[in-house]
């Protein structure tokens, strides 16, 4: 287990980091809100409501406190499983490409199961779908139970590759926090859009407007591999 002196840096850098990211995505919240910014031209009737945002809020407030709590602390208590020594930038970059799409499988299974459980749908996941038109930072509108249990994708991917560096989750984590606001943002996706299997904005519009595809977040390939994704749907019909 790591020293309690460097945790607490650690710990500081986690939250601090989350947090920040988090605070700049309200406030980008709220200026789509505000401005009315909206480009999502083939998502019929796609229209933010500015009146949501002050109900949305606390819940909001809730996931990043428990965020700043519980993934710093899972990396205390975990840190001679998980974190292993920086190497070079090459090894950090196959890391966390690694990681991304472990935890996006994970992702995108425990996504599917959410939906596809009536039980679950009703008691947990419904809180999310409720922002039917979300703004950036209804990624964090959802259940606590739904939040806390969706952490746990990241630590299954940092134990299945026997450990990853310090740099590797940081960047792990900005990537994960800044693609969850612009995929809920209702923006055109434009700097990734032309990325092989990219999860883009317009794939997660219309899961939130149709609910059964697009499960996946960070990549489109699950969704192709299991024939989930809007075309291979509109395929069947």
């Amino acid at each position: 287990m790591i020293d309690t002196s460097i945790y607490l840096n650690v710990f500081l850098t986690i939250s601090g980091l989350f947090l920040g990211l988090n605070l700049l995505g309200i406030c980008y919240s709220k200026l789509i809100l505000v401005n009315g910014i909206n480009q999502l031209s083939y998502i019929p009737k796609y229209k933010h409501r500015p009146s949501s945002f002050g109900k949305h809020l606390p819940l909001i407030l809730m996931n990043i406190t428990i965020m700043c709590i519980v993934f710093p602390a899972g990396l205390y208590l975990m840190s001679d499983w998980i974190i292993v020594g920086y190497q070079n930038l090459w090894i950090v970059l196959v890391q966390l490409v690694a990681v991304l799409l472990i935890d996006d499988f994970y992702f995108y299974c425990f996504h599917r199961l959410l939906h596809k459980s009536d039980f679950l749908f009703k008691k947990i996941h419904n809180i999310h779908h409720r922002a039917r038109n979300p703004f950036p930072s209804d990624y964090l509108y959802e259940h606590p139970l739904e939040w806390l249990i969706g952490l746990l994708g990241p630590f299954i991917a940092f134990l299945i590759l026997g450990g990853v560096s310090f740099p590797t989750i940081v960047l792990f984590l900005i990537i994960k926090v800044l693609h969850e606001l612009d995929i809920h943002s209702g923006v055109k996706s434009s700097l990734y859009r032309h990325l092989p299997f990219a999860g883009i904005n317009e794939y997660h519009a219309l899961h939130h407007k149709y609910q059964d595809v697009h499960f996946a977040s960070v990549f489109s390939l699950w969704d192709w591999v299991f024939r989930t994704n809007y075309l291979s749907k509109t395929a069947k019909k």
